[in-house]
């Protein structure tokens, strides 16, 4: 849902209030009009009394006129029912004085007596009547001049309504602005800023006392920030520290490694010079001593001991040379290949350029028995081969799985790939096709595969790139 402008904000909140005082200034209007409904109401009921009287009066005079006329009685029937249309209206809940009341009662007591006569009966009772009519009259302007005098009194509030409301509405608004609003988009500007690390303060001047609490969290809270923020800063300058020092520790200790593989290669070299030279030695050591036993002259045979015991002294160290080449062999352990390749890409991440990306793909589940630091020495040599090659940057990827022919670790990048003359040699010492390269760390890789009863493969990959596919017979982890 989109969240509404700031326009939309700063109207919103003054189109409600107003919005809610008009409600309620309708709603008392509405009060005061009901009000002035249920006061109509006496006034209509007494009109029809009014009005009952005057028919009344009507009735009785026609009565009265008839009887004028000494020759025409006036009947007992006739007063009786005027008797019973007194006693009705007597009975009326819309007679508004006592005066009227009593006035019809005596109209009805004149009515019911014997003595006068009909028409002295008529004409009294005619009196009666209209002496209550007019007090009814009076009380009926009474009321009427109440209503009206009300009336006027809520026209005034109506209108001060009109004027005050607006009035009011624009106080509120500025109160809320002043006390709430401002001080509340003050506190939401300076959270929006926490996200930039902007840890300053809210101000605590002309904010409402309701919000004093809030404002003083607030700002404890930013303090605090602002110092765990100085610690974390301090706590990661030093990890960073220690982070460049293990590094550079590291990258010695891959240095000397690499060295040592050298030193390896050269000994591997001398050694099997040494191997290769034992056999012609061998040969020459019998023939100068078959040729001894053929010579008379001391002289000569003295001549010869003395070749005999220069070339059993290189024999003597042409084996002390393979006897130092024998390494002692590493001691296996159970090894967590996708561990230990995160560690090796981890370190290897610090020695090559920024555009080289390393990407690895092995199953938790492969474990095996294996010499650990050769096998780590190895993949970091493969690492930095695979980054190496690719100049203008890429991924290089290492992927392992465990078949029916042991456990297959490959190292792939996207570089030129290998060249032939590399592909149908295999890797030896000192044999290398990249400008600076010296072929060692393909040449250890490929001796630790041999040590171990594995194999090394090279393969180029379409439509380009290399790959390394080193196999190892694999003892599974049965931990």
């Amino acid at each position: 849902m989109p969240r509404p402008t700031p326009l939309l904000r700063s109207i919103a909140l003054p189109v409600v209030v107003t919005a809610g005082l008009l409600l309620l200034a309708l709603a008392g209007m509405l009060l005061i009009t009901s009000r002035s409904l249920t006061r109509m109401t006496p006034l209509q009921e007494h009109l029809v009394v009014i009005q009952g009287m005057h028919d009344q009066m009507l009735a009785m005079q026609r009565v009265a006129l008839r009887g004028l006329d000494e020759a025409t009685p006036v009947r007992a029937d006739i007063l009786l029912d005027l008797q019973k249309s007194l006693i009705q209206m007597a009975r009326a809940p819309g007679l508004l004085t006592a005066s009227g009341r009593q006035g019809l009662g005596a109209a009805v007591d004149l009515l019911d007596d014997a003595e006068p006569s009909p028409r002295e009966r008529l004409q009294r009772g005619l009196t009666l009547l209209q002496a209550a009519l007019v007090e009814e009259n009076r009380a009926h302007a009474s009321l009427l001049a109440a209503i009206q005098a009300q009336a006027r009194l809520e026209k005034r509030l109506a209108a001060a309504s009109l004027i005050l409301i607006p009035l009011a509405a624009a106080l509120v608004l500025f109160l809320l602005r002043r006390r709430f609003l401002l001080p509340l988009d003050n506190i939401n500007t300076l959270l929006s800023r926490l996200g930039d690390g902007n840890y300053a303060p809210a101000r605590v001047v002309s904010v409402d006392p309701v919000l004093e609490p809030l404002i003083d969290n607030y700002n404890h809270m930013v303090t605090r920030l602002a110092r765990l923020e100085a610690e974390q800063q301090a706590r990661q300058a030093s990890l960073e520290a220690e982070v460049r020092a293990v590094t550079r520790e590291l990258l010695a200790h891959n240095r000397s490694l690499a060295q040592a593989d050298r030193l390896a290669a050269v000994g591997e070299m001398a050694a099997g010079l040494a191997h290769e030279l034992r056999n012609p030695l061998a040969g020459i050591q019998l023939a100068l001593a078959n040729l001894r036993h053929e010579l008379v002259d001391e002289d000569a045979r003295s001549r010869l001991d003395l070749v005999g015991a220069e070339l059993r002294r290189v024999t003597d160290l042409m084996n002390g040379l393979l006897d130092q080449a024998r390494l002692v062999p590493e001691v296996v352990v159970a090894v967590d290949l996708a561990r230990t390749v995160a560690e090796v890409l981890a370190l290897a991440r610090y020695q090559v350029p920024p555009g080289v990306v390393f990407e690895q793909d092995i199953p938790d589940a492969v474990r095996c028995w294996l010499p650990e630091n050769q096998l780590r020495q190895a993949l970091l040599n493969l690492a930095l081969n695979a980054a190496q090659v690719m100049e203008n940057g890429g991924t290089a990827r290492v992927s392992a799985h465990i078949d029916a022919g042991g456990l297959a670790i490959s190292v792939s990048d996207q570089g030129p790939g290998f060249p032939e003359t590399l592909l149908r040699g295999g890797a030896r010492p000192f044999a290398s096709t990249r400008p600076g390269g010296t072929g060692l760390g393909l040449a250890s890789v490929r001796r630790l595969a041999l040590d171990l009863g594995g194999t090394l493969q090279l393969d180029n990959l379409a439509p380009h790139g290399a790959r390394v596919t080193l196999r190892l017979p694999c003892r599974p982890d049965e931990t």
